[in-house]
């Protein structure tokens, strides 16, 4: 199944040698925090929702950017999914 360029998994997937190095506390902990999901083949997710793009940011303020980076607004455009 072919999914949209925009959708992804979480940043920080664990393949191969990486996985194989994990004790079982760690590999609990990655697959718990997605960063198994390519490696286990999960399909990627949509974008979260309320992303902001680069108009947004031209338009907002200093103090708005801070804001909606600390909300995880920017996650799509920060890994360059977004224009």
């Amino acid at each position: 199944m072919t999914y949209p360029p925009t959708w992804t998994h979480p940043t920080g997937q664990l393949t191969g040698d990486a996985v194989k190095a994990l004790t079982p506390e760690e590999y609990a902990q990655a697959e718990e925090t997605g960063l198994l999901d390519q490696h286990l083949g999960r399909a990627p997710q949509p974008p979260a929702e309320g992303q902001l793009t680069r108009t947004d940011l031209n338009a907002m303020t200093p103090e708005q950017i801070d804001k909606a980076r600390e909300q995880g607004q920017f996650e799509t455009l920060m890994r360059g999914d977004a224009a």
